[in-house]
């Protein structure tokens, strides 16, 4: 099923994790549902990306190595370009649930707890979207 987009344009995401296989299969299933998918695995480089073209939504891991995904939340929030942000957290040194409580705090608007469920993520989106 393709996704209900409100032009004649893809919706652009990019995906943020330094798991490389995860992205994959993200960008696989979000690509699947009419989406145009950017990946990378550095807060860094999203940064830099959204800046040379400003994504809908930025779906990040909020533990990456380079740059964490609560600075890189923090410095999307503030770009002019308004852009939906999910934040997703595995559970690591600190519980997944305080990591998502910390970057609603930063900017993020929904929140995913790892693991996730294709449809979970696939729902998140289209609300984050404002699709049906």
């Amino acid at each position: 099923m393709m996704a209900k987009l409100d032009s004649n344009f893809p919706r652009r995401i990019l995906l943020v994790d330094d798991d490389i296989e995860l992205r994959a299969m993200l960008a696989l299933l979000l690509s699947g549902e009419g989406y145009e998918v950017s990946q990378t695995g550095s807060g860094k480089d999203a940064i830099s990306l959204h800046r040379q073209k400003p994504f809908d939504l930025v779906i990040t891991e909020v533990a990456l190595k380079e740059k964490d995904g609560f600075e890189t939340l923090m410095e999307l929030n503030r770009k002019s370009a308004p852009t939906r942000l999910i934040a997703t957290a595995k559970a690591g040194w600190i519980s997944s649930e305080l990591s998502l409580r910390m970057a609603r705090q930063v900017g993020a608007h929904f929140l995913l707890a790892k693991p996730f469920q294709p449809e979970e993520l696939l729902a998140v989106v289209r609300k984050a979207l404002g699709e049906k």
